[in-house]
């Protein structure tokens, strides 16, 4: 009787360890397609994986294709539903990154500015042609939107010369890995 708990969990052992070992796979591929645009957000420094895609995680994301991160799958290769159907596809609000250590992050198509005075939010909004979806004068902080994450990246290194602008950087979804 004492064997059957024991087996029971060397089992599940076995199952989780055989889901990890899928997931860092995906992992370290995804990794190695990170040799896109290099950003930084405060003092890590990220780089896109261009031929990732993100899309929403769901039970049906295989870890062992894709990196599956909170509510998101980053997947190597896997084309958008859009795409499959023959569509045009439109320009990415979403994006897949990694940090230097290694952790796979989203890039979405915001930026976060952090500024001086209240005016210089509104010259950044004008200046990078994006349209303020968040703003708070007491934390000198704005969001800023975008149509897709190449103009965000773009624009947050064009704010970062505006006068009075502390910060500006993309603004990524950290995530917790999780098995599937």
């Amino acid at each position: 009787m004492k064997t059957i708990p024991v087996l029971c969990v060397s089992l599940l052992g076995m199952v989780l360890a055989t889901g990890a070992q899928a997931q860092s796979g995906a992992a370290e591929s995804l990794r190695q397609a990170a040799n896109g645009a290099a950003f930084k957000v405060g003092d890590t420094q990220f780089r896109l994986a261009p031929s990732a895609t993100v899309t929403a995680a769901d039970a049906s994301a295989d870890p062992g294709q894709a990196v599956v991160a909170g509510k998101y799958a980053l997947a190597l290769g896997a084309a958008p539903a859009a795409a499959k159907r023959g569509l045009a596809a439109a320009p990415a609000k979403l994006a897949a990154a990694v940090s230097q250590s290694g952790e796979p992050v989203v890039v979405t198509s915001s930026v976060n500015v952090y500024f001086d005075q209240p005016a210089v939010l509104a010259e950044a909004v004008r200046s990078s042609g994006g349209r303020l979806t968040y703003a708070s004068a007491v934390g000198g902080k704005g969001t800023i939107e975008f149509d897709s994450v190449q103009q965000a990246l773009d624009a947050a290194a064009k704010l970062q010369g505006v006068a009075g602008v502390k910060e500006a950087s993309p603004k990524i979804e950290q995530l917790e890995n999780m098995l599937l």
